[in-house]
């Protein structure tokens, strides 16, 4: 199947990378360390994934991901609660600004280049 071709503009004028920069704008920066950092810039690769997904999907695949986060962290009802509320926030950004642009985030990083951070992702066409 081709990509639409809204799409493909969209991916020819902007990296991937710079794109979820956008959308969590200020969000990956409450890190106050390089890791923490790349755990809110997961956080949001996360919520870009899910906003790929059709619609009567998406509800549960919130759902698993806090009920995962909980698990791993041991996070308390309240920790939980505002992920869940960011995720959402993340996800309607995300439809807002690049509604056409369906690709699944993979992997993601931050490396830091001569003094500077740099998000790095790699992404899956879906079809």
């Amino acid at each position: 199947m081709k990509m639409k071709k809204k799409m493909r503009k969209s991916l020819d004028k902007e990296k991937i990378s710079a794109m979820v920069l956008k959308v969590a704008k200020g969000y990956i920066d409450m890190g106050e360390s390089t890791e923490e950092k790349e755990n809110y810039l997961r956080s949001a690769c996360s919520a870009w994934n899910v906003a790929c997904l059709p619609p009567f999907m998406r509800e549960t695949a919130i759902k698993q991901y806090v009920e995962q986060c909980r698990k791993i962290n041991k996070a308390d009802k309240e920790d939980c609660i505002a992920l869940e509320e960011n995720i959402r926030l993340l996800i309607k950004q995300k439809d807002r600004l690049y509604p056409d642009v369906n690709v699944q985030i993979v992997h993601s990083r931050i490396e830091n280049i001569s003094g500077k951070d740099h998000v790095i992702v790699a992404t899956v066409k879906i079809d």
